[in-house]
């Protein structure tokens, strides 16, 4: 796996709006696949004059004729892409009155994840939870380092309590609970994590199941390949390509709304956008965000987050075959495959991952010794994350990633050395002086409290270690909008017609994911799947409550 990224593979949001603009217009694309001699087109600056292009998308695709056009549907809304944010989508726009379709790429509703985040729902307030929003809001803001449209972010925080009361409401089949972080949801049976991911899964098609019921058609297994713009520039449809070859035309009067998910299985999108998750491999099941949404738009004239867009990369769930194994947030000794230590233990969750993605192999070690269970629950971590402790069993999770090879377990240190391949020699003069650092209740070489490293020395046999290796979630950046989820064109105007929702939408987040909103992506698209389908239809400022009873 590549490890480095040059300079060149970066681009700044002025080259790009430069080279968008260029190459605004009507077309698209099936899959996101980047063109034949793609790499040949790249320059090192953005595109030139001379009509040279560096990304392959930056090339407008011809328009697909109308005589190629095979059937025509004439809607209100159409809905291109059907997972966390299309399906909330299509259920609020049919149960809205509007005659809607959905255009989907996949052959089922495809969606990662497990929880949602949300504040002041009714569930949240019946437990005597409160929240001081403004307050949430700073530190969401000092966290995207000013990157973030404060009008965006509140739409999220005034709604998305009583976006998540509407989606409970409709599928009564499914309990949420109520997680430790105070303002986020997660649907699981019987307190067993290991459903989580089944349960959501088979939660979002029972949203799809209650848009269908409310009169929505979904078109499995047909992408969505271009906008259609009248004279004026406004969208005012969608060309979706049948199984067969042939087109289907979605005349949309009231709105196209883009919740085509995020761009990274699309490997130029990455090198463009988020180069640092270039080479860490993928958690998607189905590898579908291949930025369809974000070109489409781009051909349209629309704009877009610039670069770098927010990364969602984490170690929690591994993609590794020996499965997860608990407390990847703890601060315990972490050393890469050298028998390196490389720094600050104790300064969180993501700093670590991001740390990691820069280690030879993209790999760390987690060190501990037989006091595993003493040192786990010791101290109030300032960065413990969502991922720090076990579940509700400790000794059971720990026991269960000894059997499946996720931790390993030696007599000796050089007999774990040699299980891990970790260099001996290194790792063994690394061990050697982070206990004389924990004796002393001083850091010296990286500066984790003393305090934290007196839990966590590693001096009696049985030994431990932790592999940890990043996983691609998502990318969070994408299109310019403004609050009413439209999508803005260059001058940031609205472009027209056109919105979008969940991570095809940007405007959000700043360089990183931020863990401390729990399950934030798939709040921000459930309540920006309802939000741009009564946005789209003139419904923004009615109550969501209506939803379900018309």
């Amino acid at each position: 796996m590549a490890t480095g990224i040059s300079r060149r593979n970066f681009i700044t949001g002025a080259a790009f709006a430069g080279a968008a603009a260029a190459v605004a217009g009507v077309a698209g694309c099936s899959n996101g696949t980047t063109g034949s001699g793609a790499a040949d087109a790249k320059t090192d600056g953005a595109a030139s004059t001379e009509g040279k292009t560096r990304w392959s998308w930056e090339t407008k695709p011809e328009a697909i004729k109308e005589s190629d056009i095979a059937e025509t549907i004439d809607a209100d809304i159409c809905v291109v892409g059907f997972g966390s944010s299309g399906t909330t989508c299509a259920m609020a726009a049919a149960q809205s009155g509007a005659k809607v379709v959905v255009l989907q790429k996949m052959d089922k509703v495809v969606t990662n994840g497990w929880c949602v985040a949300s504040y002041n729902s009714k569930l949240f307030l019946d437990a005597g939870k409160t929240y001081d929003l403004p307050a949430i809001y700073a530190d969401f803001a000092n966290l995207s380092n000013g990157r973030d449209n404060p009008k965006v972010v509140w739409q999220f925080l005034n709604h998305s309590g009583e976006v998540i009361d509407y989606i409970i409401s409709q599928t009564p089949d499914f309990t949420p609970i109520l997680l430790g972080s105070g303002h986020t949801m997660g649907w699981y049976i019987n307190n067993d994590m290991a459903t989580r991911y089944d349960q959501f899964a088979k939660l979002l098609n029972a949203i799809a199941d209650k848009a269908v019921e409310a009169g929505a058609e979904v078109r499995y297994n047909t992408p969505a390949v271009q906008l259609v713009q009248d004279e004026s520039g406004r969208v005012t449809g969608v060309v979706g390509q049948n199984e067969d070859g042939t087109y289907v035309q979605v005349n949309a009067a009231k709105g196209v709304i883009l919740c085509t998910g995020d761009t990274s299985d699309d490997e130029e999108m990455l090198e463009a956008y988020c180069p640092i998750m270039l080479g860490v491999t993928s958690l998607h099941g189905y590898p579908c965000n291949t930025g369809d949404g974000h070109k489409m738009a781009l051909w349209a004239g629309a704009s877009m987050d610039p670069a770098p867009h927010t990364m969602m990369m984490h170690f929690d769930p591994t993609w590794q075959h020996e499965g997860n194994a608990p407390y990847s947030g703890i601060p315990w000794l972490r050393v890469n495959v050298n028998g390196e230590r490389f720094g600050n233990e104790n300064l969180g969750y993501q700093s670590h991952v991001t740390q990691v993605r820069f280690q030879p192999e993209m790999t760390a070690f987690q060190i501990i010794d037989k006091n595993w269970d003493q040192h786990a629950p010791k101290g109030d971590y300032p960065h413990p994350n969502s991922h720090s402790r076990a579940t509700a069993d400790p000794a059971k999770d720990w026991q269960s990633a000894l059997d499946r090879g996720a931790i390993v377990q030696a007599d000796t240190l050089e007999e774990l050395a040699d299980k891990c391949g970790i260099d001996k020699s290194n790792f063994l003069a690394t061990v050697e002086r982070y206990n004389e650092l924990v004796d002393k209740g001083v850091d010296e070489d990286f500066g984790v409290d003393g305090t934290f490293m007196t839990y966590n020395g590693i001096k009696e046999a049985p030994f431990f270690a932790i592999k940890r290796m990043p996983g691609m979630l998502v990318t969070c950046g994408g299109l310019t909008i403004n609050e009413k989820l439209e999508v803005l064109n260059q001058d940031g105007t609205p472009l027209g017609g056109l919105y979008a929702a969940g991570n095809a939408s940007g405007s959000y987040y700043g360089d990183d994911y931020p863990l401390f909103i729990t399950g934030g992506s798939h709040g921000r698209a459930w309540t920006f799947g309802v939000l741009s389908a009564r946005s789209a239809l003139g419904m923004l400022d009615r109550p969501i409550s209506e939803l379900g009873s018309l």
